[in-house]
């Protein structure tokens, strides 16, 4: 992410405040699939480039306009009031229950570590399992040249 459209820019697209706020961002593939189908709708003419327009074909300029589209959408899926920037919170929420590695939800949420992905969001981090730690002990004995591992009993008995 490079410039961003901010209420405080009031449409205009400006860079990032932090280092880690500039950032590359993985979009996947079904934001992506959804960003193309309305590109589809909105770049019947080229002039501005912008994918989101008003329904006069003008460019969003400020919070207002999404703002009464974000109540209305609410309020037509019949789900109680919550602030788009709730938004965040579920994606990083659904990104950690699915699995994906910490680091790598703060990266693209422009934190600079991972510290507060853990203090806000840990609970959804899925708990480790039974083989946790196998993995290393596998690849330390294959570096050293046997396939030595620990049981469960040994594990019991070290920790």
């Amino acid at each position: 992410m490079r410039r961003a459209m901010t209420r405080e820019a009031k449409g205009i697209a400006e860079f990032p405040k932090t280092a880690a706020g500039r950032r590359d961002i993985r979009l996947l593939a079904p934001a992506s699939a959804a960003l193309q189908a309305q590109k589809a709708l909105t770049f019947l003419s080229e002039e501005d480039g912008a994918i989101f327009k008003d329904r006069s074909g003008e460019r969003f300029t400020g919070a207002n306009h999404i703002w009464r589209i974000w109540q209305s959408a609410l309020k037509r899926a019949d789900m109680r009031y919550r602030n788009p920037y709730q938004t965040r919170h579920t994606y990083a929420s659904m990104m950690l229950s699915a699995g994906e590695h910490p680091m790598w939800v703060a990266k693209q949420m422009g934190h600079a570590d991972w510290t507060m992905i853990a203090r806000v969001y840990g609970r959804w981090m899925p708990a480790a399992d039974e083989e946790a730690g196998n993995k290393a002990v596998k690849k330390f004995a294959q570096n050293a040249g046997t396939k030595a591992g620990i049981s469960g009993e040994k594990r019991a008995k070290t920790g």
